[in-house]
């Protein structure tokens, strides 16, 4: 398991919260998005879950970018929980 925490910035004429209704519909192979919020007018964080890297990397570049009035996604951070 991993989870990838985006920076999401859309084109300011894009309705934030239309978007996130997208985002949250989108079919992603072995990944889903636990929380996606917005941020502001042009702006959205969300937490993405997936079984590994190349999961997220796939739902990133293939699905999450290629929403109606997603301009740029950037990867805050990439976390692998431990177990103690």
């Amino acid at each position: 398991m991993m989870k990838i925490y985006l920076f999401i910035e859309l084109v300011r004429k894009t309705d934030a919260r239309e978007t996130v209704k997208k985002l949250k519909r989108l079919r992603l192979d072995k990944a889903k998005f636990a929380n996606v919020v917005v941020l502001a007018d042009d702006k959205i964080v969300a937490q993405l879950d997936t079984d590994d890297a190349a999961a997220g990397q796939k739902a990133i570049l293939e699905k999450i970018a290629t929403v109606e009035g997603v301009v740029q996604t950037n990867v805050i951070a990439a976390v692998t929980p431990v177990k103690r």
